[in-house]
């Protein structure tokens, strides 16, 4: 949960409560959440819808408040717009533009994050939770899980909000060819892992995605960060072919948002 996203919350005993966010829901320490009144929430919504800021590299400020990536902060008056501070987070004003161009720089940006199963770690994401900051920087809000996320794509396709391919079954070649119309950005979907298609270098396809592990003639090989990277080994294949489904979003869908 990123610092600033409104929560409902039931109060429970011994300092906890039970959150409901826009992405997910769980138990929390009381003392991380602020409670504050229904006029005050609405400012704050205000001002968000008016101005705001959205985080395209995470990192810790210099008051100690660490921020993630897609974290969306209004812009309080006379704050500077924010830039790289000795390694501290990255702040723009207003979303970024789908470009292909931005797609691919904000995956650059997005390296080297710790892979964190179920975001446990303060700096840490899991895959789906990586795709879903990515595309909080462009104003698209993701569900949180792969299961969700792969929903999100097939339903939007009915009204035009996305484009989506069914690859179950297709062989490697065809799986390969229909990502590459989708494009730049395309959202990829196999069992227990979600990425993103960031195109192709010398002929080979790459994908942005945050993995923990993969496996190579029968090694295990420890990644546990965000990379891009071809297709990994997979047994005697590559993650292209557990592929199962690819998505991406229909920019006209959030233009208003730019």
């Amino acid at each position: 949960m990123n610092v600033g996203e409104a929560v409902r919350l039931q109060r429970l005993e011994g300092g906890w409560c039970y959150v409901i966010s826009e992405a997910t829901e769980g138990y929390m320490r009381e003392e991380g959440v602020f409670v504050c009144t229904q006029r005050h929430y609405e400012r704050y919504r205000k001002l968000l819808g008016r101005e705001y800021q959205v985080v395209l590299k995470s990192g810790r400020c210099r008051d100690g408040q660490y921020f993630r990536v897609g974290t969306v902060l209004p812009v309080f008056d006379n704050e500077p717009e924010g830039t790289e501070q000795d390694g501290g987070p990255i702040f723009v004003r207003s979303y970024l533009p789908f470009t292909e161009r931005q797609l691919r720089l904000q995956a650059e940006r997005m390296t080297e994050i710790p892979y964190s199963w179920g975001d446990e770690r303060l700096d840490g994401l899991d895959c789906s939770s990586t795709v879903r900051a990515f595309y909080a920087c462009f104003g698209i809000t993701l569900p949180r899980n792969s299961e969700m996320q792969q929903r999100y794509g097939e339903q939007g396709a009915v009204t035009g909000k996305t484009k989506y391919v069914d690859l179950t079954g297709k062989s490697s070649e065809d799986k390969a060819g229909q990502i590459r119309l989708l494009g730049v950005g395309a959202v990829l979907h196999m069992p227990g892992h979600v990425m993103i298609y960031m195109g192709e270098k010398e002929g080979s396809p790459r994908i942005f995605h945050n993995c923990d592990t993969y496996t190579e003639d029968g090694t295990e090989h420890i990644v546990r960060k965000s990379i891009i990277s071809k297709f990994l080994p997979k047994g005697e294949d590559t993650y292209l072919d557990y592929v199962t489904a690819a998505w991406r979003p229909e920019p006209e869908m959030f233009k208003e948002k730019q």
